[in-house]
């Protein structure tokens, strides 16, 4: 909403609903260079019995506009300026706040209010002077609750003696208080009504200056003069600059624009989409076929060229294996009668742990009480075999261990058996 208002400077129309005690009139204003044109006029009498008739009338009569506001009486409205200095919409809130004692009798316990600089104060370059309206919550409810059972929709209310500023800071408003005007800076009791005629001479000839107005029998400056009030306010920039500060209208009754626009521009972004895929799919859909079909292949060769060489580290393992069992040789056909040989030299205390026939020698652990045995003389006398290597471990426990290699006299010999 505030970008709305931020932009609100590029619009080409508005419209403003004025309501009275005896008639509801209405406007459309329509952009004409650097002044607003009040294209259209309505007016409908209103009957006590039903009075929104008159607002739906009026408000149909108008038509959709980029921006509507309404103005007319609210019960229990208070209306007050007072001296302040430039500031944001928040502070100067505030400083509405704290004046609200010092002007108005009773301050409703929940309010609202609407306030916008109107001019400078001439004995201090930094301070403005701030006009101020004060609705309780409760009136505001009301209205609100009487524009939706009208069937109106207003984007905000506007309090039409907000127009006040330095150049015109006299209003005589019969509609918003026919007992009491505002003079300068207070209300003053409603003079005769050739002051009052005066005065709505004075804001006519300021107000055609802004607007472009139809002229004739049939357009009563004086019965639209709270409608240009409120148009005055609108078009003045003060919307634009602070829209927080005009803000007392609750969203029920705020128009929702451009919901049929946004549906349709999400059916045709939706559509656009689907146009897009379908022609990529159209387009690049064999590609993309073609594609998987080659990376689901490519997956496939290297699964099994896997499996082929694991089965080829297998099939190596196991020939490495064959090869080394085919080039071992064939063993000592008389093993056997030469173990019987050294098993007979051997002590009778000498008990052989393990014995092994390599392809040259003899590997020989055993185990005696007796560490220092000179087993190369005990197997000496065989002719066949020498003790080159002779380990002890143990030597001084009762019983050791000996490791012996037996190696032929001669090697070749000994292999050719």
């Amino acid at each position: 909403m505030k970008i709305f208002w931020q932009k609100f400077h590029f619009s080409r129309s508005f419209s403003v609903i004025s309501g009275g005690s005896e008639y509801v009139r209405g406007g459309k204003f329509i952009r004409r260079g650097k002044m607003w044109k009040l294209a259209g006029i309505f007016e409908e009498k209103i009957d006590p019995a039903h009075p929104g008739n008159a607002w739906k009338k009026v408000a149909k009569s108008v038509g959709k506009a980029e921006f509507c506001a309404v103005t007319g009486k609210i019960s229990d409205a208070s209306f007050f300026r007072f001296q302040s200095a430039e500031m944001s919409s928040a502070s100067q809130r505030g400083a509405v706040d704290f004046e609200l004692p010092r002007h108005v009798l009773q301050v409703p316990e929940k309010y609202c209010t609407q306030f916008c600089p109107s001019g400078r104060i001439p004995d201090d370059p930094s301070g403005i002077i701030v006009n101020a309206a004060v609705f309780p919550e409760k009136s505001i409810r009301e209205f609100a609750s009487f524009l939706n059972d009208a069937g109106v929709q207003a984007d905000e209310y506007v309090f039409p003696l907000l127009a006040l500023d330095e150049e015109n800071d006299t209003l005589y408003l019969p509609e918003i208080d026919p007992e009491f005007g505002y003079v300068r800076d207070s209300w003053m009791p409603m003079p005769n009504a050739e002051c009052v005629k005066a005065n709505v001479t004075v804001w006519e000839n300021r107000l055609r200056k802004r607007f472009i107005l139809p002229r004739g029998e049939n357009f009563v400056f004086a019965d639209f003069l709270q409608l240009l009030l409120a148009a005055s306010v609108v078009v003045s920039g003060k919307f634009r600059n602070e829209p927080e500060a005009f803000r007392v209208l609750p969203d029920n009754v705020r128009p929702v624009r451009f919901r049929g626009h946004l549906i349709m521009s999400g059916l045709l972004v939706l559509l656009l989409v689907v146009s897009l895929i379908w022609r990529f799919t159209l387009t690049y859909g064999g590609d993309i076929t073609a594609y998987r079909k080659i990376t689901s292949e490519i997956k496939q060769l290297k699964h099994k060229s896997s499996e082929l060489k694991a089965a080829n580290k297998r099939s190596s393992k196991e020939l490495k294996e064959m090869n080394r069992l085919v080039s071992m040789t064939v063993g000592e056909a008389e093993a056997i009668a030469e173990f019987a040989l050294i098993s007979e030299k051997l002590p009778k205390d000498v008990l052989v742990s393990s014995i092994r026939w390599n392809e040259t020698d003899i590997d020989v652990v055993m185990q005696s009480e007796d560490g220092n045995f000179d087993y190369d003389a005990l197997f000496r006398p065989l002719k066949m075999w020498k003790v080159t290597q002779q380990q002890r471990q143990n030597p001084g426990s009762a019983v050791a261990t000996i490791t012996l290699k037996l190696t032929p006299y001669n090697p070749k010999e000994q292999s050719k058996k």
